[in-house]
């Protein structure tokens, strides 16, 4: 083969790897942002679990529960 030859051939493999780069990273990038969009919605329900809890907590009475305090139902 001619020097010639060998660059294109070279030329020829280089853009057969840029070609397949763009496509893993093209890939990689819509990865990322469907995960970048299910982690902001599991942070969203995370603060709406995280209020439901503060609002259950502030209905609970001020004295904690104490399990030997209760009555039996059948007394």
């Amino acid at each position: 083969m001619s020097s010639i030859d060998d660059l294109q051939e070279q030329i020829h493999d280089l853009q057969s790897k840029v070609a397949f780069q763009e496509d893993t990273i093209d890939h990689l990038n819509k990865m990322v942002t469907k995960q970048d969009e299910v982690i902001r919605m599991l942070e969203r329900r995370f603060m709406h679990l995280g209020e439901k809890i503060d609002d259950m907590r502030s209905q609970l009475p001020d004295k904690p529960f104490n399990p030997a305090d209760e009555i039996p139902p059948h007394y």
